[in-house]
């Protein structure tokens, strides 16, 4: 295995935008509490704790314990290249109690919970609403609820959640298939995740790279009730004899959504060298006849449609494909410093479904180009691709307003052990 690297150099992070480590960006419906602001809690193995959630009673809700290890990297406990915390299964500092923000209750009174214990109290708020969970520290095993939300199958490189499957098995995404109302799942509906990225060197030599020049290995992953953790290493082949540094990569899957985030350096401002600079991600479907596509604030309209061939070119930060099944939504997320590049949707219709053998067929193309590089400077920069899968009558008005409430979690103690 090649040495991982920090950063990236110039022209992989201009070609292919693949950082070296992993951005910070929050995992959609995901409520998350730091291990450094869990009182009583800090220092309780994982088995002791429970989460609880009331309702009419207060029952335990599913939770894991996401570990970092001593350099800030999750710690991932399975696969070729495992990396484990020191110790492993110990609440610490930079570790993260997970569960869905959707999955909290009402405030419990002080009877309700259990007595002479550690009990954290942890107010969960959207926007306007609050819910709350309670994290119990146990002499014992704890009491873990049964239901589970993600499973990955690594001889397959596959995480199914509840309404869809996506498998990697490739520098890039070759596998989506959404759930049935038998709860089978259907025929793969993507050829793969194309990436492609142009630009002129010193201002007229036409540069390229794409999705067929990352070379890749896997490395780990955790898979937890709440949500599967998968890292591999890319490196980009510029030449026959010559390659990038190697990158981290690591994506995060939920229940109903799938975070890829990025985090580059660049050394130069990307205009010092390059101009034109275009870059595109897009997912090549086999077929998706029968559907809808929405962008922002638009009228859905149907694939294969003139008026979905208009949407190629508009600008917006999510799209939406809606079907009978599950309704699939894009977004594109952008932190502070690359705030002025502007994102605008491809799409392309090639009219025809791949045949089976899986040719490209592009039946239809939906993603993002990022154009104006001009005001990025030199530094440190990270975004992130965040897909979704919400129930066919999903409310894209009401979807478009929660995207832009984060979630935030507030913790006090209640006991002192």
């Amino acid at each position: 295995m090649p040495r991982r690297t920090r950063f990236a150099t110039i022209l992989p992070a201009l070609f292919l935008l693949a950082g070296a480590a992993t951005a910070q960006v929050p995992a959609p419906g995901v409520a998350s509490l730091s291990g450094d602001g869990v009182g009583c809690l800090r220092g309780a193995a994982e088995v002791e704790i429970a989460l609880l959630a009331c309702a009419a009673d207060c029952a335990p809700i599913p939770w894991q314990l996401d570990e970092r290890d001593g350099d800030g990297r999750w710690a991932l406990d399975q696969g070729p290249e495992p990396n484990l915390d020191d110790p492993p299964g110990i609440v610490d500092d930079n570790d993260e109690l997970v569960w869905m923000a959707a999955d909290g209750g009402r405030r419990a009174t002080r009877d309700e919970l259990p007595v002479g214990e550690c009990v954290v109290e942890v107010e969960v708020r959207r926007g306007e609403q609050a819910t709350w969970v309670y994290a119990v520290r146990t002499s014992g095993a704890a009491p873990r609820s049964p239901r589970r939300y993600v499973t990955y199958d690594p001889a397959a490189d596959r995480v199914e959640g509840e309404r869809v499957a996506v498998g990697f098995g490739a520098p890039t995404p070759r596998y989506l298939a959404v759930r049935g109302p038998g709860a089978a799942f259907g025929p793969n509906l993507l050829d793969r995740l194309k990436v492609r990225a142009h630009a002129r060197f010193l201002g007229f030599i036409p540069l390229g790279r794409d999705e067929d020049d990352i070379e890749y290995a896997f490395s780990a992953w955790r898979a937890g009730p709440v949500r599967v953790l998968r890292r591999e290493y890319q490196w980009v082949r510029l030449a026959s004899w010559l390659r990038t540094p190697v990158f981290e990569t690591e994506t995060l899957m939920t229940r109903d959504a799938m975070t890829l985030p990025v985090r580059l350096r660049l050394n130069f401002p990307p205009t010092y060298f390059f101009a034109g600079i275009e870059v595109q991600a897009v997912l090549d479907f086999r077929d998706l006849r029968g559907w809808q596509v929405a962008a922002d604030g638009r009228p859905a309209v149907r694939v294969g449609d003139a008026a979905a061939a208009r949407l190629d070119g508009t600008r917006s930060d999510w799209v939406a494909m809606r079907g009978a099944d599950a309704t699939l939504t894009l977004e594109l997320v952008r932190g502070p410093s690359l705030a002025t590049l502007v994102p605008t949707i491809v799409y392309r219709d090639a009219g025809e479904p791949a045949p089976p053998e899986g040719v490209p067929g592009e039946a239809p193309a939906i993603g993002y180009r990022l154009t104006e590089w001009s005001d990025v400077d030199r530094g440190t920069h990270w975004f992130a691709a965040v897909a979704r899968a919400l129930p066919p009558d999903a409310d894209l008005a009401a979807f478009a307003r929660e995207r832009d409430q984060p979630i935030t979690v507030s913790a006090r103690q209640l006991t002192t052990p």
